[in-house]
């Protein structure tokens, strides 16, 4: 694998050019390492109680119970 690095004036690297099929291990890595993180998450919530609930998430986004069961009642065609 051979990287290249360009850099700025003072040769103070700013970026690396590396080849595509390490890019794709490369992603393919931080997806897995994505889901085990969110995984070990959830199992350490899993037990606790909420630290929000249902009426205050929709406060905040400014919407009421009354537009959920609107927007289900039409099979969900309106936008809000």
């Amino acid at each position: 694998m051979e990287i290249q690095f360009i850099t700025d004036t003072q040769g103070k690297k700013t970026a690396a050019i590396v080849p595509f099929d390490e890019w794709e291990r490369t992603e393919a890595a931080k997806e897995i390492l994505e889901y085990v993180y969110l995984n070990g998450i959830i199992k350490e919530r899993r037990d606790s109680k909420p630290t929000a609930n249902l009426d205050d998430l929709l406060t905040a986004e400014g919407l009421t119970r009354a537009d959920l069961e609107s927007r289900t009642d039409t099979g969900g065609s309106e936008r809000f």
